[in-house]
């Protein structure tokens, strides 16, 4: 398994990716769902980036990534917080069809951080927040309050070539062929999800961000709606 040894070796000097106009997916999905949407993505690597790791350690496999996320869903289905700690730089991996988007940066001995040149499918640790102040639901709002929510995946519609300084829109195409595969999850998360109904101080609220549909026998034991006083209907 290892793709690393693949990578390009930079020099240190390259700029990080330059890219905007994001496109999203804020959802959480049981563990179930979650190898429903990995089988429907098909082939591709998830590397973790941005961390200084051995060069064994920077490629995550498909497995190991579905052992840990089930773990994170076992957590909240018992009422209990997941130790956001053991998750976070996975949950902060990206996704690619193509390792050439990819390069790394040597370090020390065997020890290297891997980073992003070309568009790939960016992971974040997903929270939400609810405000008492205007009654409306934030994504990606930490704090004492905040609730986890699964994963935020995020894609770009612009990227800035660093040579060139060209502007590409991200179309499907043989130069980015992460826009496919971002548009694979696009079509899961449309017909394996939906937006979420949360009840909170007497009102339903449809919210955005999405659940998958095998969470809902079990959401209301989520430890952070509890404290929170909310309820998915």
């Amino acid at each position: 398994m290892n793709e690393i040894s693949s990578l390009r070796i930079g020099s240190g000097s390259e700029l990080p990716l330059q890219a905007s106009k994001w496109l999203e997916q804020q959802l959480l999905i049981d563990a179930p769902e979650m190898e429903s949407l990995f089988s429907a993505l098909g082939d591709f690597t998830i590397f973790k980036v941005g961390y200084v790791c051995k060069s064994d350690e920077g490629e995550v496999s498909k497995s190991d990534f579905l052992d840990q996320y089930n773990e994170y869903i076992e957590c909240l289905k018992k009422g209990k917080i997941p130790e956001e700690q053991q998750f976070r730089s996975l949950f902060s991996s990206i996704f690619t069809v193509e390792n050439d988007h990819l390069f790394q940066i040597l370090v020390a001995g065997d020890r290297r951080i891997i980073r992003v040149e070309k568009p790939v499918l960016q992971l974040q640790v997903h929270h939400i927040s609810y405000s008492t102040v205007d009654g409306k639901f934030r994504a990606m709002v930490f704090g004492k309050d905040s609730i986890l929510w699964g994963i935020q995946f995020s894609y770009p519609q612009l990227y800035l070539e660093a040579g060139t300084k060209e502007v590409f829109s991200v179309v499907d195409s043989n130069k980015f062929p992460n826009t496919a595969f971002y548009r694979k999850l696009q079509l899961w998360v449309r017909q394996n999800t939906i937006p979420t109904p949360f009840h909170v101080m007497g009102n339903k609220i449809n919210v955005p961000m999405r659940i998958g549909k095998l969470c809902l026998p079990w959401i209301n034991n989520h430890p952070q709606l509890i404290s929170n006083g909310i309820k998915v209907v």
